[in-house]
């Protein structure tokens, strides 16, 4: 039987924690006998640790019990057929699954989240963006609106999936069995990315794996000039440890 452990990251959101419970439950249900699901909630509204801040210490002491780990939020849905679908899903060669995440109210699938691997003048533009406040503003509208409604892509290898929802194999998670992320939020894709190329494992885009993305509520109440400081922060320490 196949194991699967899912940490789900919470922060004030007891509401779509307990929809997105219910969708897993739901989704699990169809798959006894075949899967074992399990979850650990990592709640970061008694002290916020940050996103993989909040998850990977559960990781590092749960995940090599299982065939599958993944890290998520809560503010999404799967789909009723999300773990039947997984089961036939060949992990040869996989590190990192990324499903097919839709956004409704922008009618936006974001994964694909990055086809290929950012180079050093990414990183160059990000740090400016990141570094003022008002670049960041009007990066992020111009961002929108470009990307009002996304392409559909098939099947395929990428270099990172989209970080709301992040499914680790076995076999990533053998050669990664311990992670410690070095900032505080964002920035998670690039690094999980690297962590995979450096195992010489594929991140596989596998669009028969619904999940329905509600809303940004962890990083919604979170002002502008920090999101760019903790954004700068992480891709710093990123840049740092993979690319220079």
């Amino acid at each position: 039987m196949k194991k699967i452990l899912i940490i789900c990251v919470t922060f004030h959101s007891d509401k779509e924690l307990q929809a997105f419970l219910e969708s897993v439950h739901r989704a699990a249900e169809r798959v006894k006998g075949q899967m074992m699901v399990d979850i650990q909630v990592a709640d970061n509204g008694k002290a916020n640790l940050g996103y993989l801040g909040g998850a990977l210490p559960i990781y590092n002491r749960y995940a090599q019990d299982y065939d599958y780990v993944s890290i998520s939020n809560v503010d999404l849905l799967l789909g009723p057929d999300f773990f039947e679908q997984l089961l036939q899903i060949d992990t040869i060669g996989l590190g990192w699954i990324a499903p097919d995440i839709y956004t409704d109210k922008i009618n936006r699938h974001e994964n694909p989240y990055m086809l290929t691997r950012p180079t050093k003048y990414n990183f160059l533009i990000w740090n400016i963006i990141y570094s003022s406040t008002w670049i960041y503003r009007m990066y992020h509208s111009l961002y929108l609106l470009k990307n009002k409604q996304s392409k559909v892509y098939p099947a395929c290898n990428i270099y990172a999936g989209h970080g709301s929802f992040m499914l680790f194999t076995k076999a990533f998670v053998e050669k990664n069995p311990e992670i410690h992320f070095p900032g505080f939020m964002y920035g998670e894709e690039i690094y999980m990315a690297e962590l995979v190329r450096q195992a010489q494992l594929n991140v596989s885009y596998c669009p028969t794996l619904h999940i329905a993305n509600t809303g940004n509520i962890s990083t919604g109440v979170i002002n502008q000039a920090r999101k760019s400081r903790w954004s700068k922060e992480s891709l710093q320490a990123i840049y740092t440890q993979f690319f220079e």
